[in-house]
């Protein structure tokens, strides 16, 4: 029960992020004064998912001399970690209960600089 709570909260937060990315885009055209994401769907509800399909079917460049594999897996490693992340923070349904939260999430958070080092 405790994995399907954790893949309930991880699409959950994805799919806020997607939304909150919309609301930035529409913010954003309001402030410049041009039209936001209004065209695909019932204004603009559907372009989120338009956007992560235009993502993943984009060309993939590749650095020369780079290593492959950890050029590819850095992005999703930092995913996995911010996903990881929201795993210590208490709701009204107890997922985890441990009593080291803080020095969990501090720990998390420090292992982003590497990620970002392998990135480069």
């Amino acid at each position: 029960m405790p994995f399907v709570r954790s893949l309930i909260l991880v699409i959950f937060v994805i799919v806020r992020v997607a939304f909150l990315t919309l609301l930035e885009r529409k913010v954003l055209g309001y402030v410049q004064i041009r039209k936001g994401p209004n065209k695909i769907g019932y204004f603009g509800i559907l372009q989120p998912f338009c956007d992560a399909i235009k993502l993943f079917t984009k060309e993939q460049i590749l650095p020369f001399l780079s290593n492959r594999i950890i050029y590819y897996f850095s992005p999703v490693f930092s995913l996995f970690l911010s996903l990881f992340i929201w795993l210590c923070i208490p709701f009204l349904v107890k997922l985890y209960s441990f009593n080291l939260g803080v020095l969990f999430f501090f720990c998390c958070i420090r292992f982003g600089v590497y990620i970002v080092i392998l990135a480069g």
